[in-house]
């Protein structure tokens, strides 16, 4: 028979073994827990995030609407007697003139998108004094959290004369130099932005100025690679079928010769 000290013993060891189950126990629950939390809570985050970019999406393409109908609503150059256009379609609005008009909005739709991510800043942009010349940047902005300047010339079109491209080599060149300068805590990123390509997948023509630029040390973007660091999800399918959109409305505008404004209700097709 067990004496009642060993009795104790024996209860206090039942005890001491219940309290550590408890400790246990209270450790893991907890640990659990904040395993539980945080999921869920980055699935409400994403959630709003991912409402956040479409209503952005939304608001960027009805700002867009609303610079190509001011676009269309300025006295545009028409074809004159002379020109293969008019001997076919008559007295119409150039579709070269407008094309240098939408080389502009291209310029407008980067700067809008770069408003989006609050970790961006965009920069002056324009005609400005560098190294005692003047220089016109297309785009620059900065990310004050990876102490990086973002330098880009856009492009709508590729296809540059091929005299053309050391002269804008040259110029990247010069403004890189002048920006290593000026930030020289930061890391410069320069480029070509050719935004009306969103992937290079889709290319067939003017790849060889884009080796050209690139065996120069100056890389050509699209709009895939420029939303990836902008941090703005674009659908590619979404992203044409908008300038599709712009380009029925202004084909329309040239037929009928009379205004012809995109919408809302347009915008929400």
């Amino acid at each position: 028979m067990m004496t009642e000290k060993k009795v104790e013993k024996e209860v206090e060891k039942e005890v001491e073994k219940e309290v550590e189950k408890e400790e246990t126990e209270k450790k893991v629950k907890p640990e659990t827990e904040k395993k539980v939390k945080p999921e869920t809570e980055k699935k409400a985050e994403l959630n709003t995030k991912i409402m956040q970019n479409n209503n952005f999406i939304t608001e960027i393409k009805k700002k867009g609407f609303q610079w190509i109908n001011q676009m269309l609503d300025c006295k545009l150059t028409y074809t004159k007697p002379g020109s293969i256009s008019y001997l076919i379609y008559g007295e119409q609005p150039s579709e070269q003139s407008i094309s240098i008009k939408l080389g502009r909005f291209g310029e407008y739709l980067s700067k809008e998108l770069i408003e989006f991510t609050p970790t961006l800043q965009l920069l002056t942009c324009g005609v400005q004094n560098v190294n005692g010349k003047k220089k016109d940047i297309d785009l620059i902005f900065k990310d004050d959290t990876h102490t990086i300047i973002y330098y880009f010339e856009l492009k709508a079109n590729i296809e540059l004369d091929t005299e053309k491209i050391p002269a804008t080599v040259s110029k990247c060149n010069t403004i890189v130099s002048s920006l290593k300068e000026k930030y020289s805590n930061y890391n410069i990123i320069c480029g070509i932005l050719n935004w009306s390509v969103f992937d290079r997948k889709i290319l067939t023509t003017g790849l060889s100025n884009i080796k050209t630029f690139e065996t120069a040390g100056i890389k050509i973007y699209h709009m895939k690679e420029f939303l990836n660091i902008i941090k703005v999800d674009w659908d590619e399918n979404n992203y044409y079928s908008y300038f599709r959109e712009i380009g029925t409305k202004i084909r329309t505008k040239n037929a009928n010769n009379e205004p012809a404004s995109i919408t809302d209700k347009d915008n929400n097709a």
